[in-house]
Formats: structure tokens, C-alpha cells, sequence
């Protein structure tokens, strides 16, 4: 078994662990309901980034702090300080990085959903590929509360999960969803009692480890290219096809290949390398 862990302090930030092929990122603001601020949304960026380059890593589970929340949203305390236009672009250039890092990520990423996740919360569980959620969980997108625009593209994650019509029901409403009306709506992918979350994402998070990493990141490509050319976007959409054909070609002359076919011959576990 091998994990390594960043230093833990009280500081509002973000703490990553790695152990077992699988990177935990926790976003820590306890104070706020782990609502992201500035700097924080730059340093998630950062962190994300290095656990898609560290080879180690296989899976990213992406989780709040604590108990009460996942992400409550954007630090809200900040919003008088963003009507100076040098602050304002910095906060939106900040979200732009964070949003355009975790889409461009290629190992699955996990949120592990837990109290409240809310605004810039549910962004970001939008753009991971699996949702997990336990009971208690409650989502929302508070943007019309607020007299924020939501963007685009988080505008456009959510309908493709949930449809147009649940789409605007949550955006005009700004309404807080139960996670089990969430769980039906698609909204959430998998649904845990409470106290039996951490024991559910532990569980997908360790089976997708196992599994080949080059075929796994393929899969992964795949489904964001048919997302893509979904989109209309025709320049976005042959990229990320381009992607997925490399990724998928990648597959057929790696060592995980002949690995795999041997387990399966001499009925074992394979022991995939990730090459």
C-alpha cells in the first residue's frame, strides 16, 4: 500500500492525499461551509492538475471538508470587494482556469457529495464523470437568489445530465433539492445511507484503480468527445474526438493489453502498469 498526504493546517485551502492509486482533494473552509474563495478556486486548479500529471494516480475523489457541506458555493464575503473590475476579473479568471483544468482532466474524477452543495459546489460536481451522495445531501443553484449569471458551460453540463426542463426548473427556481430527488432526477449517480458514503466511494473509487489505466482514460475520452459533438461545438467536438482515437488506438499496442489476456488465461488478477 503506498499514500502520501499533504500538511493539514486551519488555514482556509486545499488538502490532497494520494494511496492506492486514488487522490483524494479536499476542499477545507469549515468556517464557510467550504465555500471556495479566490484563492482557493487557483490552488484547486493547481492541485488538480498535479493529480492528473502524477502517474500514480488513477482516480480522483473530489470532497468537502468535515461533515456539513461539500462546497456551499463561492465565498460570498468576497462579493463586495469583486465590483472593482481588477478584482472581478481576477475572480473570473480564477473560476475560467478551475472549470477549464477539471473538464480538461484525464482520470475519472469522483464527487463525493455530502450536506450541502450548492452554486460553485454543484459546478464542480457537474464536472466530475460519477456524483455520489448520502441521503442528507442537499443541491442547489442559487445563481437567481443572487443576480449571478451562471456560465455557460456549467449551464450546459446540467442539461445534458438532467435535461432542459429539470435544467430550468433548478436555475429559475433556485430551489434546494433532497439528494434522493436529485439521485431520480440524474442528478446524482449513486445514492448512500448516511455514514456509509465514505465506505460506497471507497469501494467505486478502489474498482476503477484496478482496472487499466489506459483504457479507463480511453472510456473516459470517449464519453467527453460524444459530449462534445453533442454540444454543436464543431471545433471542440473534432478535438476531443481527435483525443479519443489516440487514446483508444493507445490501448491495442500497451502492455496492458497482453497483461489483461494473460490474467484472464491463467485466472488471476491482472496487474496493470499503465503502459
Amino acid at each position: 500500500m503506498t499514500g502520501r498526504t499533504t500538511a493539514a493546517t486551519t488555514a482556509p485551502g486545499i488538502r490532497t492525499a494520494v494511496r492506492d492509486a486514488v487522490a483524494t482533494v479536499e476542499i477545507s473552509n469549515p468556517a464557510r461551509h467550504n465555500a471556495l474563495s479566490v484563492a482557493m478556486m487557483t490552488e484547486l486548479a493547481v492541485a488538480l492538475g498535479a493529480m492528473d500529471e502524477d502517474p500514480e494516480v488513477r482516480v480522483v475523489v473530489l470532497r468537502g471538508a468535515g461533515e456539513q457541506a461539500f462546497v456551499s458555493g463561492a465565498d460570498i464575503s468576497e462579493f463586495p470587494g469583486l465590483r472593482d473590475d481588477a478584482a472581478r476579473r481576477a475572480a473570473d479568471e480564477a473560476a475560467t482556469t478551475l472549470f477549464t483544468r477539471l473538464s480538461a482532466l484525464t482520470v475519472p474524477v469522483i464527487a463525493r457529495i455530502h450536506g450541502y452543495c450548492l452554486g460553485a459546489g454543484m459546478a464542480l460536481a457537474l464536472g466530475a464523470d460519477l456524483r455520489c451522495a448520502d441521503t442528507r445531501g442537499v443541491l442547489a443553484i442559487p445563481a437567481a437568489r443572487l443576480g449571478v449569471g451562471y456560465p455557460l458551460e456549467q449551464t450546459a453540463a446540467l442539461v445534458q445530465t438532467v435535461g432542459p426542463a429539470a435544467a430550468s426548473d433548478l436555475l429559475f427556481t433556485g430551489r434546494r433539492v433532497p439528494a434522493a430527488e436529485a439521485h431520480a432526477m440524474g442528478l446524482v449517480d449513486r445514492l448512500a445511507e448516511p455514514g456509509e458514503l465514505g465506505e460506497a466511494v471507497d469501494e467505486l473509487a478502489a474498482t476503477i484503480a484496478a482496472n487499466a489505466p489506459l483504457s479507463v482514460r480511453a472510456a473516459k475520452a470517449s464519453v467527453q468527445a460524444v459530449r462534445r459533438l453533442g454540444e454543436g461545438d464543431e471545433a471542440a467536438g473534432s478535438a476531443a474526438l481527435g483525443r479519443a482515437i489516440e487514446a483508444v488506438a493507445r490501448c491495442r499496442t500497451s502492455h496492458d493489453l497482453q497483461e489483461g489476456a494473460l490474467a484472464f488465461l491463467a485466472k488471476r488478477s491482472p496487474r496493470f502498469a499503465g503502459r
